[in-house]
């Protein structure tokens, strides 16, 4: 009975190698009970081919499954080269036509068939099967914008590679589904509710963001008490503090200390409360050497630096045998770092200069960014860096906000900052959203979201969304004042009101590139020059002083025009009428209610209506501040007020203005300085 079992299952492999494939099939089945392997092996190669009519991919799974379990390694199978590397090379065959077959159409039912019956396939194709299963499902997930589709994958997928994506996407879809207009009560509710979502952070910085526009302290200070994280509670506590103290005097630190006893800070306000009142003022010896004195004179830290600026939030930077660093306004160094640059603080922020990069420094001496090979000053709470030669874009923190990919960058303003790329320009906005680069030069972008565009030497007006307001046919545009543009074409000049979108006077009169836009608008009044003539309109083109009246014009300072006739100056009110007679030889404009003009060798103050109330002769006037006024005579230095009344006499070999009302003072070698409020000379 073996023998003829034996012979059955030789002719079926008999049968096999000769392509009977039906009389083989039908043997390998009348052997299968008894030779399980070398029957099974028989019917999977017959399944797998695909030259008779029984082929059948899965059922060649099934057989070379049944082989590979009842196979046994003796050489009984020798005879019909069943052995462990046959049986590998058929498995391997089967399982790629069974991908072939299954995981080519984008179908999850069929991959997971391929999954479930192809499982001998191995680790070449089962976890490109899992992969191509889980990617379709999750593109599917991904449609459907809601998080209990993602919850189902998450559970019925926890091994899938997609599965921390979908961990994303899950608290993605939760965010939005439980915030969908970003509403302070929605975004309450969710920092509330989902502490465990990873948009919890992007929660509290939106609710912050929300609560920041009521400026309201109490406000602030109910965000910090039930919402805030040490994500955001520093910087809520530091707006709290700036919108409740404005004077930074005792009064004030001390009314905010009882309003918020749960002022994390309290020690740094105690401090400011201990030095609020003492102004220090860098100052220059005559040994070169830089202190800081009181309002009184005095000396609080004595000279001692070659360089040094004023203090900025409690901190000034000084430099001392080539090195830089800050002290306190008690002359303490605060750290023990030393720099090659140290600029002043600003929001808690400084740029150093140390073994020849650029780095951002924290309050508490701590660097935080890499270093760079410069650093500009922060706009739109952005730095603008160099790196490599590219230029970019990072934040406070000293994480990177826009990519070093530009050959060129400006500073941010009003949210854009130019670029170039390559040999053009374009305007990117602070979340690197770039518009085409086309131009040979671009602008800032102003407060109308406006930008100077130049091409083939001409210049245009474009918005920040590429809208063309004026095509670059000019020869020249430059930015005046709140939506007015002075442009030139042929010489020629006019007015543009970008918001009106039309010209407010026609490109006919005389440019003079010498003057600066301010010469010829203050954005209210608009000069028109022609012919020598000179005449003023305002914004809806109504003449305010015709052609022919005077020489040259300027705008009211005080309700006061300054006026110019045959190389003559003079004072006429708003109205027109006479201040002054014009035989002036020169004047300037009024500032707090007082003029200084000049005829031959006679300086004069005068006030509005005209009277003089200082005479100079044989010297010169100028103005210091709009309070006080500097004297030269003989080469000598005096100081007077506005008023005319005499502070110094003409003594001095230099006077400057080192604070609102102290003035530094030299005399031969002798050092000043002058307290305007007690009127007191104190020797340094």
């Amino acid at each position: 009975v073996s023998k003829a079992w034996g012979n059955k299952i030789s002719d079926a492999y008999e049968a096999l190698s000769i392509y009977d494939y039906f009389k083989a099939k039908t043997l390998f089945y009348k052997c299968l009970v008894k030779y399980p392997s070398e029957s099974s092996f028989g019917l999977a190669t017959i399944y797998q081919r695909n030259d008779n009519p029984f082929s059948n991919i899965d059922s060649a799974a099934k057989y070379i499954t049944i082989c590979k379990k009842h196979f046994k390694d003796t050489s009984s199978y020798a005879l019909y080269h069943i052995n462990n590397e046959s049986i590998t090379v058929l498995t391997k065959k089967i399982s790629h036509l069974g991908f072939k077959f299954y995981c080519s159409n984008n179908s999850v039912n069929q991959l997971n068939h391929f999954l479930s019956t192809f499982y001998f396939a191995g680790d070449s194709l089962i976890p490109i099967c899992y992969i191509l299963r889980d990617q379709i499902v999750f593109q599917q997930i991904q449609s459907t914008h809601s998080s209990d589709s993602v919850r189902e994958f998450l559970l019925k997928y926890p091994q899938s590679s997609f599965y921390p994506k979908a961990l994303k996407l899950y608290d993605d879809f939760e965010y939005e589904e439980e915030t969908p207009q970003k509403t302070l009560q929605q975004l309450q509710v969710f920092i509330k509710r989902f502490q465990k979502n990873t948009h919890i952070k992007t929660a509290e910085s939106r609710l912050f963001e929300l609560t920041q526009q009521f400026h309201s302290p109490d406000s602030l200070h109910r965000f910090v008490t039930h919402y805030s994280t040490p994500l955001t509670r520093e910087a809520a506590w530091k707006l709290i503090y700036s919108l409740s103290v404005k004077k930074y005097n005792k009064e004030e630190l001390n009314r905010f200390l009882n309003t918020y006893p749960d002022y994390p800070y309290n020690e740094e306000i105690q401090k400011e409360i201990s030095l609020s009142q003492n102004i220090l003022i860098p100052l220059e010896n005559l040994h070169e050497k830089f202190g800081f004195i009181d309002t009184l004179g005095n000396w609080i830290i004595k000279p001692q630096y070659d360089d040094a600026f004023p203090f900025y939030e409690g901190l000034a930077s000084v430099c001392k045998n080539d090195s830089c660093f800050y002290i306190d306004k008690e002359g303490n160094t605060v750290s023990s770092q030393y720099y090659e640059e140290a600029e002043s603080y600003k929001n808690g922020i400084a740029i150093v200069k140390k073994d020849n990069l650029y780095f951002l420094l924290n309050r508490s001496s701590q660097i935080i960014s890499k270093g760079y090979q410069d650093i500009s000053a922060s706009s739109n709470n952005l730095f603008v860096c160099k790196l490599n030669n590219s230029y970019g874009a990072i934040n406070a923190k000293g994480e990177i906000i826009i990519p070093f990919t530009y050959n060129k960058l400006g500073n941010f303003k009003n949210n854009y900052a130019y670029y170039q790329s390559t040999k053009h320009y374009g305007i990117v906005d602070i979340n690197n959203k770039a518009l085409t680069a086309q131009w040979d030069w671009v602008s800032d972008v102003d407060t109308n979201s406006i930008a100077i565009v130049k091409k083939n030497n001409r210049f245009g007006l474009m918005t920040v969304n590429e809208e063309l307001i004026l095509s670059a046919d000019y020869d020249y545009i430059t930015y005046c004042q709140n939506e007015i543009y002075l442009i030139v074409k042929n010489n020629l000049y006019g007015f543009y009101n970008c918001k009106e979108k039309c010209f407010i006077t026609s490109i006919d009169y005389d440019y003079d590139k010498a003057y600066e836009a301010n010469y010829y608008t203050n954005g209210k009044y608009f000069k028109l020059i022609q012919d020598d003539e000179i005449a003023l309109v305002d914004a809806n083109g109504r003449y305010s002083i015709n052609f022919g009246s005077y020489t040259n014009l300027f705008f009211a300072q005080c309700d006061i025009i300054r006026i110019q006739k045959n190389n003559k100056y003079g004072f006429v009110d708003r109205k027109l009428k006479a201040i002054t007679t014009i035989d002036f030889d020169g004047a300037e404009d009024f500032k707090n209610d007082i003029a200084i003009v000049y005829k031959k060798d006679l300086y004069q103050i005068i006030n509005t209506q005209g009277k003089s109330l200082f005479n100079l002769k044989g010297g010169k006037i100028e103005y210091l501040n709009t309070t006080f006024c500097k004297t030269t005579l003989n080469e000598l230095e005096g100081l007077i007020t506005n008023k005319g009344e005499t502070l110094l006499p003409n003594e001095y070999d230099s006077i400057e203005s080192i604070h609102s009302t102290l003035f530094y003072c030299i005399k031969k070698d002798d050092l000043f300085l002058y307290n305007t409020q007690n009127k007191s000379l104190k020797k340094l």
